[in-house]
């Protein structure tokens, strides 16, 4: 239904294909050349792959059945392009060829500094994070930087193992493929593999690495084109022009036919008062505040200055109580604090955001330690909150006690989890 839903918005918006108009000059072009001969990664699913049957399939293949569906359209029928689709070849000699200009145009690339030197490229018709995997005992990687000494398994001239070369303390194993690099994790072999999102997540599901998780997202992405080999100006304005053509409901059908929609982004409101009963110091009446809102939220009746107001008021009963709350966003790296956590690190009286950085900084290394491996265990079993005492340097340097309890608040479309929202109170001395 979600599916469908897209795709008749999409429709009704866009009902007609761009117009698609070839220049003489690139009629001559097609006439001359007659064969576009197109490279692929033969393993690279759902993106580009061969199948058990040798047929190319992936999303890339259905684009381009559709490209040359309307570049043939235009053309008198003695003069009809074919594409001569390069396979089963591995992606290194892939790239060779491209080089040697004995192929013509790549269907699924990522733009580097080092392929700018002999391609091309097209618009960008596709993008994914690129993320870490691990073992699942391993926990969450917040970045790039705390994979410094450790070993990572990447795909031989794929992205990744271009941007991780500039890391001189990441100790990088080539491999072949995706299917090796997570076999080198899963057994132990290597500490991660960086890929993409998309990829990971297929071959995760389809091969059964039941040992691995997607442990974090980096900072960069997979950013995919089309791209000619350098110079080819009219064959990238014929591909370009064609793909352009290709009317945004079939692209959108194509796009969820390799990336269905499962399930959405949820979140866990039951987990809100466990969190908050589990305290022990929420007041009846801060709770009947938790349900009114709740109430409101699925009625979709909320006024914005009703809400403003009941959020100073729920701040100021928090404050009250000594309560400091917090969101964690692990996908961002930042934390939320609210005015009393605030005024507790000395860090004034208004709710501010962290980094993730800083307030690990706050906390005793062996605190930290058990923390982490707490939220780990919560992880694992998401229907049980988790507890931790914690000592925290405040700006002043005075060190305070703090009880911390939290849980998963909300999870990505990959059911990690995305935010953990808690509560804490410092323990005074008697």
């Amino acid at each position: 239904m979600i599916r469908l839903f897209f795709i008749l918005i999409f429709s009704f918006f866009i009902l007609n294909a761009k117009s698609f108009i070839l220049t003489p000059e690139e009629k001559n072009w097609i006439k001359k050349q007659k064969t576009i001969r197109i490279g692929i990664d033969s393993n690279f699913a759902p993106f580009e792959f061969i199948d058990k049957e040798g047929n190319f399939k992936g999303i890339t293949a259905d684009y381009l059945k559709e490209m040359k569906r309307i570049i043939n359209r235009s053309l008198d029928k003695d003069s009809k392009i074919e594409f001569d689709i390069i396979k089963n070849k591995p992606w290194n000699e892939i790239i060779s060829m491209t080089k040697e200009h004995s192929i013509d145009m790549l269907s699924c690339i990522v733009e580097t500094p080092q392929r700018s030197n002999y391609l091309d490229y097209t618009s960008i018709y596709l993008t994914f994070p690129m993320v870490i995997v691990t073992n699942k005992e391993t926990g969450f990687i917040n970045n790039i930087e705390e994979l410094k000494g450790r070993s990572v398994a990447v795909i031989d001239n794929y992205t990744p193992h271009e941007i991780l070369s500039k890391y001189e303390d990441i100790f990088l194993v080539k491999t072949e493929n995706l299917t090796q690099a997570l076999e080198l994790v899963s057994t132990g072999k290597t500490f991660a593999h960086v890929g993409n999102l998309s990829r990971v997540s297929f071959l995760l599901k389809e091969s059964g690495f039941q040992n691995l998780t997607i442990s974090g997202i980096t900072n960069y992405k997979y950013n995919f084109s089309m791209a000619v080999k350098k110079g080819d100006y009219i064959l990238k304005n014929i591909i370009q022009k064609s793909f352009d053509a290709i009317p945004q409901e079939i692209k959108t059908s194509i796009y969820y036919k390799w990336f269905p929609l499962e399930f959405k982004e949820k979140q866990n409101y039951t987990l809100i008062w466990e969190i908050l009963l589990g305290a022990l110091i929420i007041t009846l009446l801060l709770s009947f505040w938790v349900f009114k809102l709740n109430i409101n939220i699925k009625r979709k009746t909320i006024d914005k200055e009703v809400l403003l107001e009941d959020k100073n008021w729920l701040n100021n009963s928090l404050k009250t109580a000594g309560i400091c709350a917090w969101q964690w966003d692990l996908e961002q790296n930042k934390i939320k604090i609210n005015p009393s956590f605030a005024t507790l690190l000395n860090l004034g009286d208004k709710e501010i955001i962290i980094s993730v950085k800083y307030f690990k900084s706050l906390i005793e290394e062996e605190d930290l330690s058990t923390l982490l491996t707490n939220m780990e265990k919560h992880f694992s079993n998401k229907d049980k909150a988790f507890s931790s005492i914690l000592r925290i340097k405040t700006e002043e340097k005075h060190e305070k006690k703090m009880e911390f309890i939290g849980g998963i608040d909300k999870v990505n479309i990959f059911n990690h989890p995305k935010t953990i929202i808690g509560i804490a109170k410092e323990i005074k001395k008697d």
